[in-house]
């Protein structure tokens, strides 16, 4: 149950809503897996990201959402919540070339209570509750690598500096998919001389799978003084990361029996269903993104990046492949497409700004987004904007920093139906070791 990450009906179909969370940095930037990679955080779905760290960094965050669920003009329902975000560790010597990568990310949540109330000829009234909890986290460890490039460019009239003009980050992560998923659905006649019902579904899952991502920065132009200072500089970014197809091990159990209500507690009387199986196999589709970007630095400090990026999940092509109890009463498991654009920037001239403030780094975001099902045969989409910015903690000498990140967006469906605005709100740490207490770093004693 600490899993749940949302509270939403929509989760009540297969492993539940998938892929809801971000750490805060990059949920401020819509979501973005693959280009605005930071020094300070990296992002536990693209292993690439971990080499462009500083030096080691232990990472976590919090979410709480508040969620409005509407149907038509009457219906409505609030629900507020919070949650654990992604945890990681990132072991890098400072100026080295590997990181080791090790964390634990949510995949997906299931978490609901609905209730409906009717009265039936000849039976009086009937209620019908449906509860579920639980959800999917993929542990992983990986190994990132910097392939640095250098060359020469002028500076001033006559004369020329070598710097660093391209950068290949590489990443690669085995990553564990485990968790379980619970749906219990209730059918409660108050009139006692009629028998209750009840169903219970129990669902374990496991898959072991790869991550393999790239980003590659290449230095546009680089402008030096005749005294050889750096001045400004502009470089074009590409990143990108893919997920192989994978197998899907699952224990699945359904208990459907009568029951009688007695002093407001159900009381079993007859199992009218009992399945179970262990190892039934299935498929974790494949996955894959791709994006561009643009960043521009200034000698004051003043930075700015901003950048497009397109996923697709291929859950349409493992579809045949579920379990029933994966595949429930109205669902249709699609191929999941999302768009996200992303922008950050730093103010830059921190000497003559606020101390904190100005050495802040800000963020937008926009994602537009498929969900891997359609209900009733209707694609659920969401969209968001989002926004965030991370403080230096000045007084820690080191280059830790605080995460905010925020979010507003909504799910619906074309066809109209339940319509769900939620807002979220991602706090988290970045941790790194006090300069005089650098990790991995070789010490000269007299």
């Amino acid at each position: 149950m600490g899993q749940n990450a949302e509270y939403s009906p929509y989760s009540r179909f297969g492993f539940g809503l998938v892929g809801s969370l971000q750490t805060p940095v990059h949920a401020g930037m819509g979501g973005m897996e693959s280009m605005l990679y930071s020094s300070f955080q990296f992002n536990p779905n693209n292993p690439a990201s971990a080499s462009a760290l500083g030096q080691t960094t232990f990472q976590g965050s919090a979410v709480t959402t508040q969620l409005q669920m509407s149907q038509g003009d009457d219906a409505t329902a609030t629900a507020r919540f919070g949650s654990s975000g992604p945890l990681g560790l990132a072991i890098k010597k400072q100026g080295g070339k590997n990181t080791l990568i090790l964390g634990v990310s949510p995949f997906s949540s299931s978490g609901f209570a609905i209730s409906r109330s009717t009265d039936m000829d000849n039976i009086g009234n009937v209620q019908e509750r449906y509860d579920g909890h639980g959800g999917l986290s993929k542990a992983h460890i990986g190994w990132a690598r910097t392939i640095k490039g250098r060359g020469y460019v002028q500076a001033g009239l006559s004369d020329s500096v070598l710097i660093q003009t391209n950068t290949l980050h590489l990443g690669i992560q085995t990553q564990y998919l485990f968790g379980a998923v619970s749906r219990t659905s209730v059918l409660d006649i108050l009139d006692p001389t009629f028998l209750d019902h009840r169903s219970v579904i129990d669902m374990r899952h496991r898959s072991i799978s790869a991550d393999l991502g790239v980003i590659y920065n290449h230095l546009l132009f680089a402008q030096y003084n005749e005294d050889q200072s750096f001045e400004k500089s502009a470089s074009m970014r590409f990143g990108g990361r893919f997920t192989p197809q994978t197998g899907l091990y699952s224990d699945i159990s359904q208990v459907d029996e009568t029951t009688q209500n007695l002093g407001g507690i159900n009381i079993p009387l007859d199992t009218a269903l009992f399945v179970a199986a262990s190892n039934v196999q299935g498929k974790m589709p494949a996955s894959w993104n791709a994006g561009l970007g643009i960043i521009f630095d200034h000698a004051n400090g003043r930075h700015f990046g901003a950048g497009i990026e397109y996923s697709e999940t291929l859950w349409d092509q493992v579809e045949s492949d579920f379990d029933a109890a994966l595949r429930p009463l109205g669902l249709t498991w699609m191929r999941s497409k999302i768009f996200r654009f992303g922008a950050e920037w730093t103010l830059g001239n921190a000497e003559r700004r606020h101390p904190t403030w100005g050495k802040a780094n800000y963020r937008v975001g926009l994602s537009i987004a498929q969900q891997p099902y359609a209900v009733e045969s209707t694609q659920l989409e969401s969209r968001s904007l989002s926004a965030g910015f991370s403080l230096p903690l000045v007084g820690s000498r080191s280059l830790s920093r605080l995460h905010f990140g925020m979010e507003l967006g909504e799910r619906y469906t074309a066809a109209g139906g339940l319509n769900e605005n939620y807002a979220r709100i991602h706090i988290g740490f970045s941790l790194m070791p006090f300069f005089k207490n650098n990790w991995l770093r070789e010490r000269l004693y007299d």
